[in-house]
């Protein structure tokens, strides 16, 4: 067999059903080369907390593997919809179970770290399908029984399902052009990079940034495999290669408590000032940190075009459908 493509949809990929759609085409087209392809799948936008909400409702400490369990339910619908999806565009898929990723979890079954990846079961998936469709974040103890790798960890079961199957590039669309020099929805002077180093982009999602998962970063790192964040259709561009790049300057905003905003800005030489203003304040000083980090707009180091005016993070319509 050859080595696999590894793609991750995360949950904006499904906001609407028809997304389901529209990333079976981008896979059919893919796998029409031949090459058998890995597609790791995040729950539909706004199911995970949505799921959360309920069970806190329910229960302020549940079981553990009751939470695991209810938790994980929103990938293994996005599993079976992609899978279907898949099939009506005449491309034969496997759908994947937590025990079937290779993926061992230790720790609280709702929060486990992962432990290792293992190939065999996902090249016997690809022995008998073209395209196997994965859940991500989810994986199994050493009983078998399934666990939550963390809240948006899908990112972390591609790399990690990457670098066991020794692809060297791992593909991570999202609802953003790549990884920017702040949220673009918030600056619109930002820019996307082209290539950026695995440490900037880990300083940014340590400190906030809603742009690879951590603990993916470093397992990308170790295991030498490149990250490429790519935009789902309709956005275009080229997205940015993560891994051998320079390191760059840029701007993250997270929220700090109900009251107040952080906003960071990370120095290309690895310095980070922070300000806490009012929620109503973060995008102004947002502004003025890139600005002041990047005076001149456009000259960005490794920098594409600006990044495009965004619409609103939105939770899918169908996100209470394990609910309702």
């Amino acid at each position: 067999m050859s080595t696999p493509l590894v793609l991750k949809f995360g949950g904006a990929a499904f906001a609407e059903l028809d997304g389901f759609t529209r990333v079976a085409r981008h896979v059919a087209g893919r796998a029409a080369a031949g090459q058998p392809v890995v597609v790791v799948v995040s729950a539909m936008s706004g199911t995970t907390g949505r799921l959360q909400e309920t069970l806190d409702h329910l229960a302020p400490d549940p079981p553990a593997p009751a939470a695991a369990m209810l938790l994980t339910s929103g990938e293994t619908v996005s599993v079976a919809l992609l899978t279907a999806a898949l099939d009506a565009a005449g491309v034969p898929a496997g759908a994947v179970p937590a025990a079937g990723t290779g993926l061992l979890g230790e720790g609280r079954p709702h929060h486990a770290e992962l432990l290792r990846a293992d190939p065999a079961p996902l090249c016997a998936a690809l022995a008998a399908h073209p395209v196997a469709v994965v859940p991500g974040g989810q994986g199994v103890d050493a009983d078998g029984r399934t666990v939550m790798l963390g809240r948006n960890s899908s990112d972390l079961s591609a790399v990690a399902l990457a670098g066991a199957l020794g692809a060297p590039v791992c593909e991570l669309f999202s609802d953003v052009p790549g990884v920017c020099t702040a949220d673009p929805r918030l600056v619109p002077a930002a820019r996307t990079l082209a290539d950026v180093d695995y440490a900037t982009v880990a300083r940014m999602s340590h400190h906030g940034a809603k742009v690879v998962h951590t603990r993916a970063v470093d397992w990308a790192r170790r295991a030498g495999v490149l990250l490429h964040c790519r935009p789902l259709p309709p956005l275009e561009g080229e997205g940015t290669r993560v891994g051998r790049g320079p390191a760059s300057a840029a701007v993250v905003v997270a929220a700090h408590d109900e009251r107040l905003t952080r906003v960071t800005a990370l120095h290309a030489d690895g310095r980070a000032e922070h300000a806490l203003v009012p929620h109503p304040e973060a995008q102004d000083r947002a502004r003025r940190a890139h600005e002041a980090l990047f005076p001149g707009g456009p000259g960005v180091p490794g920098a594409q075009r600006d990044a495009p005016g965004l619409p609103p993070k939105a939770r899918s319509p169908y996100s209470d459908v394990l609910i309702t």
